[in-house]
């Protein structure tokens, strides 16, 4: 029988309210994405799907890290949480305590977040104030080549997020649909 002993607050119906299911749930992610994450990604990721909230996430993660279920290491020049082989081990053979809706949802959150960081680092948007309005600059890099370089202008800030956010969340998409467009497809 599971126990009780993580806060219902801020969690959705549904929602964890197990520690040693918040603990397998961030193994069975880690496991999953096989791509470091860092402690914020991963809460982000907990408290997106409404499964676990903030201090429980940040408490899992701490008695993983003290049980060496994870471990810190640097990637991509900042400090990244990866499993260790005995966080997967327990991942593996305690996962059917989790349903599998709870696992698919927050490994689907889990890999769009790790897919945005990745996305963050490798292209670039500038938005710069302008006289009449914003300046939206798209970059898209391959391997040091610019294949891309798209500046849009906006009226206001927010409309210049939102651009931004929709490249970052799929630059190739863009990239594709001004070939395609281009070339008459």
């Amino acid at each position: 029988m599971v126990k009780f002993d993580a806060f219902a607050g801020g969690i959705e119906i549904g929602g964890l309210r197990s520690m040693l299911e918040i603990k397998i749930l961030i193994c069975y992610i880690l496991e999953s994405v096989k791509t470091p994450m860092t402690r914020n990604q991963i809460c982000d990721v907990l408290q997106k799907t409404g499964l676990v909230n903030f201090f429980d996430a940040n408490s899992a993660l701490d008695e993983l890290l003290e049980s060496k279920a994870l471990k810190e290491e640097e990637y991509v020049g900042e400090a990244h949480l990866v499993i260790t082989p005995k966080g997967s081990n327990s991942a593996k053979e305690l996962e059917t305590q989790l349903l599998p809706g709870v696992r698919d949802r927050a490994v689907k959150v889990a890999l769009n977040t790790v897919a945005r960081a990745r996305s963050e680092r490798e292209n670039k948007v500038e938005v710069k104030k302008v006289e009449n309005g914003y300046d939206v600059t798209f970059e898209i890099e391959s391997n040091g080549d610019k294949l891309l370089s798209l500046t849009l202008n906006v009226s206001d800030e927010w409309q210049a997020e939102q651009l931004k956010d929709g490249f970052l969340d799929d630059p190739g998409a863009l990239y594709s649909d001004i070939i395609n467009r281009l070339i008459g497809e």
